[in-house]
């Protein structure tokens, strides 16, 4: 009897072990999700999709998005069960990984986090400065939500947090409520494939170590077979290579001599901030506006039933890469694929500038159900280390501000900001911002 027990038990670890996950994506109607699905078919060999959960408060555009991402499965030869509901609770129950990628407001509010702080002369980002703020204001507290539900329907789940501004939102995740969470982008891997480009090596090859937030940092060393490849890669003949394939580059070689690192692409906003706000008030469309046009196409697209491959105009979208960093991120995570990673965790001592509860972008060795941050071996120099203590106190206070609704707390948070900290402008922009959202932020009112 005992053999036959112990035979159960090996049946039943070998069955679990060789079950395809169960994954559910919150915010599913969003037309990056399609792109997700290309993750999914690259790696279905080594995991498997037995479930796939579509929710989304939008029901029009969860049928429109969910059916679609149903052709392109299918015509790769996939055809894990399928559901897709505007309910959390269903499309949480028992998930092994979510993938949150929500947009608070949709791009109606995105456009006004644009729009308002050039009226006060202040940069207007959907991720950077008050309009970043902004929109962590309102994504939090939904969140929140998503995470209590997380906790009673799938406690054993990861949860991959794609939703902006990831770094501040994954701020609150991991220090405001108990469930296993870490943030990602896409600007990591996205820079990782432009540099193993540059020194014409396969991307695994290459190992970025960062001194970062999300949205503001930047590569320390770039680590190849042991050695760190950096100061090669800033020799001026290297510089005007790169320069040539990347005119971006001519335009960052300032701040990449000021650093003596690879700029993230959002330092522009930071050490070059009244050309920024100057192109953004001589533009014809914010950004925002920009995507309205793309996803009316890309929506039309998806809903005509003879479509089952990917658009190439999912491209101007933006978020390239978006789907390999997801998915591999999974393919750790489960054990089939370990590896490393550039995510949002909690620091632990990896920056020592920074409290150890502090969210950090930085690499980590994932494998199954375990992160391990790796150490870093270049030291952030003065400029940028003093930025990131300035840059992360005001994200901790941005957290506390969404929490309680306490303008003071609010104000406090702009102060410690670079792009805000003109109290002239941040002030009045605050409150014409509070209420443009007061059906969104009821809180501060």
């Amino acid at each position: 009897m005992r053999f036959f027990a112990l035979s159960l038990h090996f049946l039943s670890t070998f069955r679990r072990s060789h079950m395809g996950i169960k994954l559910a994506i919150i915010g599913a109607g969003s037309t990056y999700c399609p792109e997700l699905m290309q993750g999914l078919i690259r790696r279905k060999d080594i995991l498997p999709l037995d479930e796939l959960r579509l929710s989304d408060i939008d029901e029009s555009r969860l049928h429109i998005v969910g059916a679609f991402c149903e052709r392109v499965l299918q015509d790769n030869g996939m055809e894990p069960r399928i559901t897709r509901s505007t309910d959390l609770s269903l499309a949480l129950d028992g998930a092994d990984f979510v993938v949150a990628q929500i947009r608070a407001g949709k791009l109606e509010a995105r456009i006004r986090d644009e729009k308002i702080p050039l009226e006060f002369g202040l940069i207007g980002q959907e991720t950077t400065g008050i309009g970043g703020f902004t929109n962590a204001l309102r994504t939090i507290p939904l969140m929140a939500d998503i995470a209590s539900a997380i906790e009673r329907y799938a406690p054993n789940a990861w949860l991959i947090n794609f939703s902006n501004p990831s770094g501040i939102v994954t701020e609150f995740l991991l220090n405001h409520t108990p469930i296993k969470a870490v943030g990602l982008c896409n600007l990591p891997i996205g820079a990782q494939e432009r540099i193993a480009k540059l020194l014409q090596l396969p991307m695994e090859q290459v190992r970025l170590e960062t001194a970062s937030l999300n949205h503001c940092g930047a590569i320390t060393a770039v680590h190849v077979g042991g050695k760190n490849m950096l100061p090669q890669l800033l020799e001026p003949g290297m510089l005007d290579q790169a320069a040539a394939q990347e005119p971006w580059i001519q335009t960052y070689r300032p701040i990449i001599e000021l650093l003596g690192a690879i700029p993230n692409d959002y330092l522009q906003y930071f050490f070059y901030r009244e050309r920024k706000r100057k192109e953004q008030q001589s533009a014809e469309l914010t950004r925002g506006e920009a995507c309205v046009d793309i996803e009316t196409r890309l929506l039309s697209y998806y809903a005509d039933e003879r479509n089952s491959t990917i658009p190439p105009m999912l491209v101007e979208r933006g978020g390239h890469l978006y789907s390999e960093a997801a998915i591999a991120l999974i393919a750790s995570l489960s054990g089939a694929q370990p590896g490393y990673h550039v995510v949002d965790v909690q620091n632990r001592g990896v920056l020592d500038f920074l409290q150890d509860n502090s969210v950090i972008e930085t690499s980590c060795f994932v494998e199954k159900d375990a992160i391990t941050r790796v150490p870093v071996t270049a030291p952030a120099g003065d400029v940028l280390r003093t930025l990131l203590q300035s840059v992360k106190t005001y994200e901790t206070l941005a957290v506390q501000a969404a929490i309680t609704g306490d303008r003071k707390t609010a104000l406090r948070a702009l102060a410690c900001n670079p792009l805000t900290a003109d109290l002239d402008k941040a002030a009045p922009c605050l409150e014409e911002i509070l209420l443009q959202n007061r059906s969104l932020l009821p809180r501060f009112f």
